[in-house]
């Protein structure tokens, strides 16, 4: 290659990696085209893509012309919308018009959407470039990114390792530079565990927040929107996540016309400002040596700053209790009547572990309107405990999960062969199912969660941070992700791609 090619390259990668926020600038003065922009993620799709699997599908045509649309706009001194003409991907899951939505089930391999799900309809609306989808597990429902129609995502940092679920494709997609923003969902820690295994920031709104329909799951066509799961962006800045947010949260035409949102202010604009709590001990929940020790060093970061800091402050529950109340929630909406049924191989195999998860997950195939009656009343008082936590704290600081991104583990199909995998932290051995307990703190409460990329030494795989926030106060969240990017250097890094490619 060159010198000339070189320097061309190096400058494709700094564009490639640039925020939202700043190509959406080049793009309102004309410092480059949609329509070029366009381009260079093409290319680098073209170059990088195949090994990682990140980006399953495109949609290239009416990309392109709404990309030339918005040149043609800008070029005339008039507007292409607060996103200028960006182009990006989405998860695959959100139904977007002459595109397969199929969350990788194959039943649902032919469908093609007739329309735009809410949210995707807001981001093109607002001059967004859409063009192409990200990888997602089976029916959205595992760690791993993998099913029978798109096949695996390999982690950028490296390919062994796994891009986490459901929203894996899309946290590859933007640590590869193939996208410079994301529109996520999140039931499950969805969006969180991606970019925690991936490097980048990504944000679980506020329950209601965002719209999720037009979302699969549910079925396509289903107007419903299922408790506990959110819509939320992702992107390489804290500042884009909320660039996003404010699209996302507009009121949009199949609102009543008296309904408006207003996402309030954050609580505070300065670190020295913020009352942050850090939970990663004393515990039922695992979490590696490395991931406290992350939460520490942040907790002195936080401190030098003038924060008023604690590592024992709690909200007033058992978290035992709401690990079992999330869990059995998630599994009552996930399952939606589905059967499941433990065997007697499978009382015999399983340790006890494993079936504690077992017949949480039988109880949930059996609908029952007194069983979610009660659940509903342990979630309040959950959501109540938070709401009083939070008049004296501004933040909780957790893990997202227990480890790093952990070496694909494929065994099994369907939810039960998540019973039958393990893993290892630290020293303890610990059932697969059991790592939903941290992204379950946020989620059983409606809360909103942000996730930062936790500074690594070189060659380290990702680590990040969960800073979980009151009920519809998501701006405090993204806020104080913003200032611990800027002030403390919790930046997204960039793989290293030639390495992990070859």
């Amino acid at each position: 290659m060159s010198d000339l090619d070189m320097r061309a390259a190096a400058s494709a990668d700094d564009l490639a990696y640039a925020t939202a926020g700043d190509l959406i600038a080049m793009l309102g003065t004309r410092k480059i085209g949609s329509e070029e922009l366009l381009q260079l993620f093409l290319d680098r799709y073209e170059r990088l893509n195949a090994p990682i699997n990140a980006i399953v599908a495109l949609d290239l045509d009416r990309a392109f012309d709404a990309a030339r649309a918005a040149d043609k706009a800008l070029s005339s001194g008039g507007s292409a919308g607060a996103l200028a003409g960006l182009p990006f991907t989405v998860k695959e899951t959100y139904s977007a018009i002459g595109m397969r939505t199929s969350c990788g089930l194959p039943p649902l391999a032919d469908n093609i959407s007739s329309e735009d799900a809410v949210a995707v309809g807001r981001l093109r609306a607002a001059g967004g470039v859409i063009f192409g989808k990200t990888n997602i597990p089976i029916a959205g429902a595992d760690h791993q990114t993998d099913n029978p129609i798109y096949g695996l995502t390999r982690n950028p940092w490296s390919l062994d390792l796994t891009v986490g679920g459901s929203s894996g494709g899309a946290a590859a997609a933007l640590s590869a530079g193939l996208t410079p923003l994301e529109l996520g969902s999140d039931i499950g820690g969805s969006i969180r565990i991606p970019a925690h295994m991936c490097g980048v920031f990504g944000h679980k709104s506020s329950y209601g927040l965002v719209p999720t329909r037009g979302h699969v799951p549910p079925m396509p066509g289903v107007m419903e929107e299922p408790q506990l799961a959110v819509a939320g962006p992702m992107a390489r800045s804290a500042c884009d996540l909320e660039l996003a947010l404010d699209i996302l949260t507009a009121p949009g035409p199949e609102r009543v016309p008296a309904f408006s949102t207003t996402v309030a202010p954050s609580r505070h604009e300065k670190l020295s400002d913020f009352r942050v709590a850090l939970w990663s001990e004393d515990l039922p929940y695992a979490a590696t040596s490395e991931t406290q020790e992350a939460i520490a060093r942040l907790a002195g970061e936080l401190r030098a700053q003038g924060a008023k800091v604690s590592e024992t402050a709690r909200p007033d529950f058992d978290p035992q209790a709401a690990l079992e109340t999330y869990v059995n929630m998630l599994f009552s909406i996930v399952l939606g009547g589905q059967d499941f049924e433990l065997t007697a191989e499978d009382l015999a195999n399983l340790p006890e572990d494993a079936l504690t998860f077992g017949r949480i997950l039988e109880g949930c195939a059996k609908p029952d309107p007194l069983r979610w009656g009660r659940l509903e009343e342990a979630r309040a008082r959950l959501c109540d405990g938070w709401a009083r936590f939070f008049r004296e704290w501004d933040a909780m600081v957790c893990p997202v999960f227990p480890s790093a991104a952990f070496p694909h583990d494929l065994s099994g199909e369907g939810m039960k062969a998540q019973l039958y995998r393990r893993r290892q932290v630290d020293d303890r051995d610990v059932v697969y199912l059991s790592q939903l307990s941290w992204p379950g703190l946020a989620t059983v409460a409606n809360l909103p969660s942000t996730v930062i990329p936790a500074p690594r030494r070189e060659g380290q795989v990702p680590l990040g941070l969960q800073l979980i926030g009151p009920a519809m106060e998501d701006r405090t969240t993204i806020r104080l992700a913003a200032l611990i990017e800027r002030r403390l250097g919790y930046v997204a890094a960039r793989p290293p791609l030639e390495k992990t490619l070859g």
